[in-house]
């Protein structure tokens, strides 16, 4: 909790995932010792329920962060997502509120943020329809909950990844049924360095930022279709809920957890080459950020995740050290660079070569937001060339910077390299020298390398 907290991650999605297709909340509260047991058919895994929808709101609060609920619209019901918001959200004096108080909840939890279900379009989810029926249950689902609470900001399921034959039609036939009782529609994808995906090429790899970004146009221009159908003014927002590195540990024994409580499952470990993308995906998220209004590290602790633990302590991956350079930084706004930088190409490869295509990719990827509140800037810098050292050079014109509060780098000659518990420091970020604070900087950037730097401009 305490590493959590430190790294202030300002929302976090429960209870899923796949998991949530099978859910039944009513499991998880109440007195603990009358809680069952139950089989997660997502995972093959049991389920003590002892850890339910009023102890993650504690949690909450614990690590300072805010909920994002998923409602199970696989198996159950719109009337239960509507009963949840209503066990949730209403103070008193119906039947779902006054069971939180019989629970020992007197104050609503007045959750803001919530999920109309999980990767609805994937034939391994629990409870998968056709877009039109999940679009109409959406719907449903969705009217009702706007009667409990008329503040919550709904988003419907989107495409879960890029590569199934449903891609974009999913979202909008999802999005004909219910555009008008939504704010906002999910998308999901992982990445990884694989044959498939980039023919084991790490040069292609650090581009699929820009795979993530392309997917989040493609996304947006559907929206926007439907909105142009519809005649109506509302413009939706993206919310990337789930979005990582994973590869490695899929499938087979990975995803098996044997009817065993908390197995060891989905334990990817990464290593630096994994990190420079990471940083480049935060890149893509900050600069669609007029678009994408949440978006989701998949997931926290073990199961794919920048921190893992043993008995005895937690490890920080080396994912971790760009995913918290963003969360503590990147405050404000935005800025919209002109950003020119020599190419390299890429190629096409794997299960959608046409996704990836040919195509000249900047060797220099950068992103810059500003906070008016303080005048402080900051930028994120991924190096993507793997052999040589790079110049950036940053011409400010209004407005100027007056000093470097932090410099850092995450860099290192093995792009495999990983950390461990007997060698937790092999991928960590370094402070890197830099120019005086000026009109105009020189940032010197190792090759194979992500850097943040903190300027001052008050």
């Amino acid at each position: 909790m305490a590493e959590v907290k430190q790294l202030g991650v300002p929302i976090i999605r429960y209870p899923g995932g796949n998991f949530v297709s099978g859910y039944h909340w009513l499991d998880g509260v109440g007195p603990k010792d009358q809680r069952p047991t139950v089989l997660d058919r997502a995972w093959n895994t049991l389920d003590t329920n002892q850890f339910g929808t009023n102890e993650f709101m504690d949690w909450c609060k614990q690590v300072n962060t805010e909920p994002l609920m998923g409602f199970n619209l696989g198996t159950g019901t719109p009337e239960m997502a509507a009963a949840l918001v209503e066990y949730c959200n209403v103070e008193k004096g119906t039947e779902w509120s006054d069971l939180r108080r019989k629970h020992g909840y007197p104050q609503p939890h007045n959750v803001k943020y919530w999920c109309l279900g999980n990767e609805m379009d994937g034939p391994w989810q629990m409870g998968h329809c056709t877009a039109r029926e999940y679009g109409e249950k959406a719907r449903d689902a969705a009217r009702q909950i706007r009667k409990v609470d008329p503040d919550v900001k709904l988003i419907a399921c989107g495409s879960s990844n890029t590569i199934l034959d449903t891609y974009l039609v999913w979202d909008r036939e999802v999005l004909e049924q219910c555009f008008d009782q939504v704010d906002g529609i999910s998308l999901h994808n992982y990445y990884g360095n694989t044959p498939e995906l980039t023919g084991n090429n790490s040069a292609r790899y650090l581009a699929m930022n820009l795979d993530m970004e392309r997917q989040i146009h493609e996304i947006a221009a559907v929206c926007d279709y439907v909105q142009g159908t519809l005649k109506s003014p509302k413009r939706l927002w993206l919310s990337f809920d789930e979005w990582n590195v994973w590869y490695r540990a899929r499938g087979g024994r990975f995803a098996d957890g044997q009817r065993t409580v908390a197995p060891h499952l989905l334990e990817e470990v990464y290593n630096l080459e994994d990190a420079l993308l990471v940083g480049g995906f935060l890149n893509s998220l900050l600069r669609q950020s007029d678009r994408v209004r949440v978006a989701c590290l998949a997931q926290l602790v073990n199961v794919i995740a920048p921190l893992v633990t043993n008995e005895t302590s937690v490890l920080r991956q080396s994912i971790y050290y760009p995913y918290a350079w963003a969360l503590k930084y990147a405050r404000g706004k935005v800025l919209d660079l002109l950003v020119e930088s020599e190419t390299y190409p890429i190629h096409a490869e794997g299960l959608r070569a046409d996704f990836a295509r040919n195509d000249e990719v900047p060797y220099v990827d950068v992103t810059a937001t500003i906070d008016p509140e303080n005048g402080r800037l900051c930028l994120f810098i991924l190096n993507r060339d793997l052999e040589t050292d790079r110049e950036l050079v940053v011409e400010f014109r209004d407005p100027t910077p007056k000093q470097v509060l932090t410099c850092e780098t995450l860099t290192g000659s093995d792009l495999k390299a990983v950390n461990t518990f007997a060698q937790p420091g092999q991928v960590a970020p370094r402070t890197l020298s830099a120019p005086a604070a000026s009109s105009q900087m020189t940032f010197k950037l190792p090759a194979r390398s992500y850097s943040v730097a903190q300027l001052t401009t008050a």
